[in-house]
């Protein structure tokens, strides 16, 4: 040991050298913690971590259905998706939610504005090894628009990979009483804070469904059979592009747009037999054609911003909607008339919206806005062409123009009272102004109402096997906007379908209770009433033999139910999806035309069994069926009726190549009859929709996970549902 002498020159030649060495351990130290950080740093951007998941989840204001759990949703797309989730329906490529008349369906919490044949198309695109979960919202928050007593899926999807691009090919072909086909594809790209996604279809071709309504005058029976032809010719594309401005905040825009071109050949016959309805008395034939060109395009720009660390957000969304439908029909009745009807609709849709969310150390309180404006002009026109020389009828024609306006403010907040239980209350107003007017009629109908929307949920989870929610809210179902269209639809002289300008809302209750078991089992008990309904009605004369058939606010109905879904997937290489549903209805009319009051009840099951035949689940084979109980439906009676599918999967290529065959309604059974009273006179209602049908689907995956990137530090909704 030396005494620190700073004269000594060996003592200070020894101290530089210790200072100098741990100079030179401390640098190499920090380096080597730089160079161990940036690996780690790599490492964690690579790696995935897996945690997998239960298959069902039940969260206080939905059920979340982990489509990459599900064997049965391995190789196909989200419509296969869909078909297995526990309370939707899904027959001939359309989507119900089971005790609900109506549902909208979102992408990562944002709604796609397409409907019918466009949106099963877009649902095709989407492969489902890309679908994360699928959310069944069968009692909408205050969060959402208040508008029909309908559901929300949300399609949640796998968050993109950093930097990389992927993309898809599909074509379809379908054989039913004349051949379809369809094509599309998708494109998804992903650098540093950009990201595009896309995708565009195409559909022509035509089937044949067939309509048969009998209706039992008192001086006989009149059967009226159409044989359609019904073309399709569209095409549907969807693009958007989203920017990370910073770490906190994401801004997006988004395109959907779509073209169609359909058309109908109808051949409609009509038999009139004598009171004793054996011998027949006289015929009706008419020939039509109709010419349809409609198209749409949304338009949606989105910021959504992070405020702070404690999980302060803010959403904003602009959207722009519009529709523009064009008709032409002509029809002749041999004999007796022909005539030429012609339509033209537009509508615009403007909407923007707000949304925050605010978490308190008590409650995480959300709330925002909605302001929406929307119109409508409808021309139709009526021309005489007996004489073979068009002639203008201004009774039968009608120029009509709507307005709506709606502003809604909601407040909702969640409270964890405890590791078992959770609730959730909101509120949600609207303020509602419309102005109908019927330029031809001088009419105008004018409406201004301010409604409260609760909501209220409750969930109760003794153990990781067993979940116990209430939900509780109430809806308003607005007309769609065709039904608002004062456009007659002639079959024949005798027969017809109009809009009705002066529809008014109807309005909702709805109680559930729902019970989820060991990850597989689900059960709810629903109730909902239904005040001031509309439906459309056939109003039937007997002094004129005409049938009117209109849209109307006629009915009040409760409803009670149980539902049931469960999945057995025991074994490797069989799951099964089993689900029952039970409802007895209540319904009283409200009008003097069909004055009676119908309940009974109402029964759907259906199993659904997919076989893997390998370990590497690239050979699949699924068989289908459902029945539907004879029972009613409001103030209708219906038949039983049933479906049976088949469908066989094969995957190769790494599982990139995919084809596919599918054969529908092999036995031809879904063929229900449905029976309604008017003026004390019965009709019966038999369509065919040409479901039974071959298909053949082929796609191919490919991209690349290589993209060169920098270097860098880690860190309308319900409006357009009404267009139908």
């Amino acid at each position: 040991i030396y005494t620190f002498n700073p004269y000594n020159e060996d003592i200070r030649k020894v101290y530089i050298i210790y200072f100098v060495l741990q100079i030179i351990f401390s640098f190499a130290q920090q380096k080597e913690q730089d160079s161990v950080k940036k690996i780690v740093e790599k490492q964690i951007q690579e790696v995935e971590i897996k945690a997998k998941k239960k298959l069902i989840e039940r969260k206080v204001d939905r059920l979340v259905f982990n489509v990459e759990n599900s064997i049965s949703a391995t190789g196909g797309d989200a419509l296969d998706a869909l078909k297995v989730t526990p309370g939707l329906r899904v027959q001939n490529d359309k989507i119900s939610m089971i005790g609900k008349s109506g549902m909208s369906v979102m992408v990562d919490d944002k709604v796609i504005q397409l409907s019918g044949e466009d949106l099963i198309n877009y649902l095709k695109s989407i492969t489902s090894d890309n679908i994360k979960s699928i959310e069944v919202i069968t009692t909408p928050p205050a969060k959402y628009d208040a508008e029909g007593n309908s559901g929300i899926v949300n399609i949640k999807l796998k968050k993109a990979k950093l930097n990389q691009w992927s993309a898809s090919f599909k074509s379809s072909y379908i054989q039913s009483t004349y051949p379809k086909g369809s094509v599309g594809g998708q494109f998804n790209y992903q650098k540093n804070k950009f990201s595009l996604y896309s995708n565009l279809s195409y559909t022509n071709g035509s089937n044949a469904p067939v309509e048969i309504n009998n209706v039992y005058y008192d001086t006989g029976l009149w059967n009226e059979e159409s044989k359609r032809r019904d073309f399709q010719k569209s095409l549907a594309g969807r693009i958007g592009i989203n920017y990370k401005i910073t770490d906190n905040w994401n801004i997006g825009i988004q395109y959907l747009g779509n073209t169609n071109k359909p058309s109908i050949n109808e051949n409609i016959l009509t038999t009139i037999y004598n009171p004793d309805n054996i011998t027949v008395d006289s015929f009706i034939k008419t020939i039509s054609d109709s010419k349809n060109k409609n198209n749409n395009h949304s338009l949606n720009f989105n910021s959504d911003i992070e405020l702070d660390s404690l999980g302060r957000k803010m959403s904003v969304n602009f959207d722009y909607f519009g529709y523009k439908n064009n008709e032409n029909r002509n029809f002749n009745t041999i004999d007796l008339l022909s005539a030429n009807n012609t339509s033209e609709q537009n509508i615009e849709n403007y909407s923007a919206k707000i949304d925050f969310e605010h978490p308190f150390s008590w409650i995480e309180l959300s709330y925002g806005a909605k302001f929406s404006f929307i119109k409508t002009d409808s021309d139709v026109n009526y021309f005489d062409t007996t004489a073979g020389t068009p002639v203008f009828d201004a009774t039968q024609s009608n120029t009509f123009q709507y307005k709506e306006n709606t502003q809604s403010f909601y407040a909702s907040g969640t409270k964890k009272i405890s590791d078992k239980w959770e609730t959730q209350l909101g509120l949600r107003l609207e303020n509602t102004q419309t102005q109908g007017l019927s330029l031809t009629l001088n009419q105008k109908n004018k409406n201004n109402y301010t409604k409260i929307f609760p909501t209220f949920y409750i969930t109760y989870t003794p153990d990781e096997k067993n979940s116990i929610s209430l939900n509780y809210n109430k809806r308003i179902n607005r007309p769609s906007y065709n039904r608002l269209n004062p456009f007659r639809w002639y079959s024949n002289p005798y027969s017809y379908v109009e809009g009705n300008p002066f529809l008014q809302p109807s309005f909702s209750n709805n109680l559930e209770l729902n019970y989820t078991f060991d990850d597989n089992w689900t059960n709810s008990v629903y109730f909902s009433h239904t005040k001031n309904g509309f439906e459309q009605l056939t109003i039937v004369d007997n002094s004129t033999n005409i049938q009117k058939t209109v849209a109307e606010n006629f009915f009040n109905t409760s409803v009670i139910g149980i539902s049931e879904s469960y999945t057995f997937n025991k074994l490797k290489w069989l799951s099964s999806t089993l689900s029952f549903d039970w409802s007895y209805n209540w319904a009283k009319s409200l009008i003097p035309i069909t004055n009676q009051n119908l309940k009974g009840a109402n029964a759907y099951f259906s199993i659904s069994n997919d076989f893997i035949f390998n370990k590497n689940k690239t050979l699949l084979f699924n068989i289908s069926y459902w029945y539907n109980f004879k029972g009613v439906s409001d103030l209708d009676k219906n038949s039983a009726y049933s479906q049976l599918d088949t469908s066989f999967k094969y995957l190769t290529l790494d599982k990139k190549l995919q084809i596919s065959l599918n054969v529908n309604d092999i036995l031809k059974t879904n063929k229900p009859i449905y029976t309604s009273y008017t003026n004390n006179t019965q009709i019966d209602y038999k369509n065919y929709y040409d479901l039974r049908m071959f298909r053949i689907t082929i796609s191919y995956a490919f991209g690349n996970k290589n993209i060169e990137v920098e270097r860098k530090e880690l860190g309308n909704e319900e409006e357009k549902e009404r267009i139908n």
